[in-house]
């Protein structure tokens, strides 16, 4: 099976159909709560990874502090 790495402006293009913007992204991998691996000065993010991500996380209801 092969591996889908995204950058995090693809993330932001892509995965978050340009509803996140690149600079949240980078924020919000920074605090830890994206899943990533930093590569260098950049960061790189698995599809599968950030699918499993959404999942547990907008699987809640809204009232539920996911701290997005």
């Amino acid at each position: 099976m092969e591996q889908e790495f995204l950058s995090a402006k693809q993330v932001a293009d892509q995965f978050f159909n340009g509803e996140c913007n690149y600079l949240k992204v980078l924020r919000l991998t920074r605090e830890g709560i994206l899943p990533a691996k930093k590569f260098g000065k950049s960061y790189l993010y698995k599809r599968s990874e950030l699918e499993k991500w959404a999942t547990n996380n907008f699987g809640s209801p809204a009232y539920y502090d996911i701290n997005i």
